[in-house]
């Protein structure tokens, strides 16, 4: 492969193009130490930083605000399931607990009715 040769006014078009960004450059520098200039610079590397966490906010990494919502969303989901497992249980425990009472309730009714009539024979039979 041959290479083109660049003609003088080519070598001479992009030594001044990169003359021109390096004086660019310097004025950059030179205009920090300029107050006015180094209070807009600081308030643009600022902007800079806001618009950067915005946009980490707004995407769709796993710390963007939309993962976190549904992160947080499958959490309260898990804890809705949960209330609502607790509730169930405290019915169904608290409608046996109630047949339980009513049960003992039963048997000791009888056992006091029975008590005395058990006691008349036994002094029936003296």
């Amino acid at each position: 492969m041959t290479r083109k040769q660049r003609t003088p006014a080519e070598i001479i078009a992009e030594t001044e193009a990169r003359l021109s960004k390096l004086r660019v450059k310097q004025a950059k520098q030179n205009a920090k130490s300029n107050p006015e200039v180094a209070l807009l610079i600081e308030e643009l590397d600022a902007l800079r930083k806001d618009i950067r966490e915005a946009k980490k906010n707004l995407g769709d990494g796993p710390q963007s605000l939309n993962a976190r919502i549904d992160k947080h969303n499958a959490w309260i989901e898990k804890i809705e399931n949960e209330r609502e497992a607790s509730e169930d249980l405290l019915h169904s425990a608290e409608d046996r607990k109630t047949e339980i009472e009513a049960q003992i309730a039963g048997v000791v009714d009888n056992l006091v009715t029975e008590t005395p009539t058990a006691m008349a024979k036994e002094l029936h039979a003296e």
